[in-house]
């Protein structure tokens, strides 16, 4: 969409709209990838009524205050409105009455069109709004500052599932999955992100990073053997080694790149 609002082609739109008319236009922008390809889709649009209930899934044309934008309601909260691009990191935050029709139809190219109220389209948002979140939260624990932040959360959950009495829930650990106790392998997952978390928190170099996962590893299994409703396992004490040093390769090429000073 052009990113000015005093546009002619977008206020003849939006008159056109108010006006109860259906719209049909060119769509331009990468930001709705790749459901909606910039170059060359036509979209039309629907104007809503003042009092209709929109719903997150969907997409919406909407004011954020200096753009007119097309892109998927995430989520209501009261009358605050997020919508987020299928292609975008970013999301943006409107009240009802700034959102002003929602996408019906795609018209490719080749003149085939796609109703965006049809079971494809709706299984094919699905995966690109999943696809587009884990992109996102893994941007965010890419980040620096964004993992130091995480390695609170981390290291506390690390100690509760380590030394709380989780065996007075009744949860029952001894089955095996994959032809392993489920235990031992909850205690290699677990620890697979301790050396992720470790290499920022000390801004050590590869080898020392292991070490200190490592030693994470064996202080708090041995922890396990002075409390009283927990048991000290040579198995567990593996499975964290192991599970250490798994997460260590993981990012071994990611310290290599950048080493830390």
């Amino acid at each position: 969409m052009p990113n000015s609002p005093d546009n002619f082609l977008l206020v003849e739109m939006c008159e056109r709209l108010k006006a109860g008319h259906t719209v049909t236009m060119l769509f331009g922008g990468r930001s709705m990838q790749p459901l909606i390809n910039g170059n060359g889709d036509k979209i039309t649009l629907r104007p809503l009524a003042a009092d209709e209930k929109c719903h997150p899934g969907k997409v919406y044309l909407f004011f954020d205050g200096q753009h007119y934008i097309i892109h998927r309601l995430m989520r209501i909260s009261g009358n605050d409105y997020d919508f987020r691009g299928d292609n975008c990191y970013k999301h943006e935050h409107v009240h009802r009455e700034n959102v002003l029709a929602q996408l019906m139809t795609i018209i490719r190219p080749d003149n085939s069109v796609v109703d965006c109220e049809g079971e494809w389209w709706r299984k094919q948002s699905r995966k690109v709004v999943l696809r587009r979140t884990a992109k996102n939260i893994l941007s965010r624990v890419a980040n620096r500052n964004a993992r130091r932040k995480w390695s609170v959360v981390y290291f506390v959950l690390l100690a509760v599932l380590m030394w709380a009495p989780l065996g007075r829930l009744g949860v029952p650990l001894n089955n095996f999955v994959f032809g392993l106790r489920l235990d031992h392998l909850l205690h290699g997952l677990i620890y697979l992100l301790c050396p992720f978390f470790v290499m920022d928190l000390l801004k050590r170099r590869k080898g020392v990073v292991l070490g200190v996962a490592i030693l994470i590893g064996l202080f708090t299994e041995f922890v396990q053997y002075l409390l009283p409703f927990r048991g000290f396992d040579i198995n567990d004490l593996v499975s964290n080694c192991l599970g250490n040093v798994l997460g260590w390769l993981a990012i071994l090429p990611f310290m290599m790149r950048r080493p830390f000073k």
